[in-house]
């Protein structure tokens, strides 16, 4: 390599910061042109997918960068609309809008920090006045995973709820996620969501038993002592929805409405109600005789059966059935079996209605394997401490070595130094009251000095070749 080149590769460190790092060849070149219209200094590097600006220029450069839009990625968002061009079709709107939608979409996904390159693609059907021939919109995405990185199932999940929630009318199963290599990602979405509720059941049906076991060995270590009894609870748990009318009760009826129409005539003028149809048909009222007057009332009422109807909406996680085995490491006579029985029973909250069940056993436990484990952790702690004596007795050894080298080194120092006869000094001039001058300190005593108290080691060594060579 040639000097001029090491000096501006030297430079080139020295002087200039990372503006971007790991950047794809359509974001570089947009960054590239954006400097160049800036007239910014800068180098590529790493393959150019790094650039480099003067130190001093970082922070501004980036700013003015991201105001310019140059930071957005190769393609363009909503910036689309921010300028109004006349004679644009619906055609065009449309497709423009897409874009837009696309690439807001796409910088919203590289966000994550597993993902670091995104491509959306959407179908997005023109609307028809015909809900008939209406299509259904659809999505497809494309992501690149950093090395080493993998998306979890609650992730690509994320993604497709982002994507529906901006493609108006856009449902989860027409959402679809792969990567690099092919794999489909939303696959794990649509198999996964049961999967995932069955785990949930289980998972709280373990917590479950485990907090009757924790109860129970809890009780038993107070009455037998500690590690003498071993117990094990099986749920049976109803996960099902299901809602039900139990009972239907009609109660005594009510009135609803009540209408009363009364009429009245207190001489011999005619009678009836007034207009054609009273002139048509004769009526005669009862209690009418010749001029005499009369009087009618009529009254309608509506009743309404009153009821009571119940519903039941059972929640899931009903408990059905409890099972319960304990064994003891005791010889146990039938009363006591029979009082730790009621002592679990409590603990557990039996209910025979359920069909709970518990079974209490005595029997030796075999604690061979325990014993074997203790043994191995015994020798294990021996080795260990033995291992750790070791090592302390080579430091010490060390520090010994290194203490008598450091030493021998002073005492043959001094012997150097007792050998050396400082020249006399030239009197020109003897002044009786100004003091002469003081010898000088001879430098290199100051160097070795600084050499023995910085690197002790090194000059261990040294001295160790010397006796070896005397």
């Amino acid at each position: 390599m040639r000097p001029s080149s090491i000096f501006n590769t030297i430079l080139v460190q020295l002087s200039y910061a990372p503006l971007f790092k790991g950047l794809s060849a359509e974001d570089a070149g947009a960054i590239v042109q954006k400097l160049e219209e800036m007239k910014v200094p800068y180098r590529l590097t790493d393959g150019g997918t790094t650039i480099v600006v003067p130190k001093g220029e970082v922070y501004r450069t980036r700013a003015n960068l991201a105001a310019g839009g140059a930071l957005s990625g190769s393609g363009s968002g909503f910036e689309l609309f921010d300028k109004s061009r006349l004679g644009v079709t619906d055609f065009e709107q449309q497709v423009n809008y897409q874009r837009a939608l696309q690439e807001e979409l796409r910088r919203t996904i590289v966000q994550l920090a597993e993902v670091e390159q995104a491509r959306v693609h959407l179908v997005i059907p023109r609307k028809s006045v015909f809900v008939e021939e209406q299509q259904k919109p659809s999505a497809s995405i494309a992501v690149k995973l950093k090395p080493l990185a993998r998306l979890k199932p609650e992730q690509v999940e994320g993604i497709v709820a982002l994507v529906c929630g901006g493609v108006e009318g856009l449902k989860p199963e027409d959402v679809h996620v792969i990567d690099m290599a092919g794999n489909v990602l939303s696959d794990v979405v649509s198999d996964g969501t049961q999967a995932r509720a069955v785990k949930t059941q289980q998972d709280l049906r373990r917590a479950y038993e485990r907090e009757l076991e924790r109860r129970i060995t809890a009780v038993l270590a107070k009455i037998s002592g500690p590690d003498k009894a071993v117990a094990m609870v099986s749920a049976d748990f109803d996960f099902s929805q299901r809602e039900t009318v139990t009972t239907i009760a009609y109660g005594e009826p009510v009135i609803l409405s009540e209408q009363t129409l009364t009429e009245q005539n207190g001489g011999g003028t005619a009678a009836g109600v007034p207009g054609t149809g009273s002139n048509l048909v004769p009526t005669y009222p009862a209690g009418t005789n010749g001029g005499d007057g009369y009087s009618r009332q009529e009254v309608t009422r509506n009743y309404q059966v009153g009821q009571r109807q119940e519903k039941v909406i059972e929640v899931p996680g009903r408990l059905r059935r409890l099972a319960t085995s304990v064994v003891v490491d005791a010889q146990l006579n039938q009363a006591t079996i029979q009082r730790i029985e009621d002592v679990v029973a409590g603990a557990i909250g039996y209910s025979a209605e359920r069909g709970d069940e518990i079974q209490v056993a005595s029997m030796a436990f075999d604690k061979s394997y325990q014993k074997k484990l203790e043994a191995e952790m015994a020798a294990a702690e021996a080795k260990a401490a033995k291992e750790a004596r070791r090592e302390q007795i080579l430091t010490l050894i060390k520090q010994g070595v290194i203490g008598f080298a450091v030493v021998v080194f002073l005492l043959l120092f001094i012997r150097w130094l007792g050998r050396i006869k400082p020249a006399a000094p030239k009197i020109e001039e003897v002044i009786p009251v100004q003091v002469g001058p003081q010898p000088k300190v001879d430098e290199r005593y100051v160097q070795i000095k600084e050499t023995a108290q910085k690197k002790p080691e090194e000059v261990a060594d040294v001295i160790r070749l010397w006796l070896a060579e005397e």
